[in-house]
């Protein structure tokens, strides 16, 4: 069985599902209930991955890992190296690493996370032979919610109105992510940079994209970010702190990369944002 771990949210439901199709019987680790109405899975583990009874109950339980790490938690550097080092303890066959596109940046909190966990699993690979690849997606494209810019009228960001990201669809990551759980010895060691879309996306990039599609007369609009945590009631610190990093990044530099790789992966051209909003308008 493979595992994944903050399987009811947007990303980990999608590769749930890639490797639910793909024929694995899978289990599906979150904080969350929910994932126990995850279709298709073979066990649920309701948890919180900071107790490290639960790490060690679902890398007891599993054959193989898909590591998705949960969001914005403070303690992510000691959950990922906790979760590398049981793996190894109660022989896990393989362990995906679902990280996050240019962990070295260090302008973004939970990069540095990923990119401590990323070293980690490297010297650990190195000494223990424990076969691992590490997937490194840019910025989901389901971050930009269609059914919520139809509700609304809008579709509010947080950081600077001209800061360009590339993006990536959740699907393609969870259709590479099954493509490496099935073949762990041609993907052993490797680290795969995950970016759909070689163009960049301002916020009303999107929604000019988004109104071409459906007629619609949806608007960009900015939310100052101490506003935007507020009204999404993120009290956490430490959320509140990558937020910032997040906003400031974004809005410094934006977010870039090459699809290159992963049109390799996939054997095809990756979704295209206008091909993401049609499969989601439906």
């Amino acid at each position: 069985m493979i595992t994944v771990t903050s399987a009811a949210g947007h990303a980990g439901s999608h590769v749930v599902k890639a490797l639910v199709d793909a024929g694995f019987e899978v289990g599906a680790a979150d904080i969350n209930p929910a994932v126990k109405d995850l279709p298709g899975i073979k066990q649920a583990f309701v948890g919180d991955l900071t107790d490290i009874t639960v790490i060690d109950e679902i890398t007891k339980a599993s054959d193989k890992i898909a590591y998705i790490p949960p969001l914005f938690s403070a303690e992510e550097g000691l959950i990922g190296k906790t979760m590398i080092d049981l793996s190894i303890k109660n022989g896990v066959s393989q362990f995906i690493f679902i990280s996050v596109t240019h962990p070295i940046l260090t302008t973004l909190l939970q990069h540095v996370e990923k990119r401590d966990t990323e070293e980690h699993l490297i010297y650990a690979g190195m000494a223990t032979q424990l076969p691992y690849t590490i997937l490194q997606p840019m910025h989901y494209m389901h971050n930009f919610d269609p059914k919520r810019v139809h509700d609304t009228g809008k579709y509010e960001n947080f950081y600077a109105s001209d800061g360009k990201l590339c993006y990536v669809d959740p699907l393609d990551v969870g259709e590479v992510a099954a493509k490496v759980a099935k073949d762990p010895d041609t993907y052993n060691k490797a680290t795969f940079e995950l970016v759909g879309t070689k163009k960049t996306y301002t916020p009303q990039d999107l929604v000019d994209t988004y109104n071409k599609l459906t007629g619609e007369h949806a608007v960009a609009t900015h939310i100052d970010l101490e506003k935007f945590l507020d009204e999404n009631n993120f009290t956490d610190l430490y959320m509140r702190q990558a937020f910032k990093h997040l906003s400031d990044t974004y809005s410094k530099w934006g977010l870039d990369g090459n699809p290159f790789v992963l049109k390799t992966l996939l054997g095809r051209e990756p979704t295209t944002f206008e091909e993401y909003l049609k499969r989601e308008i439906k």
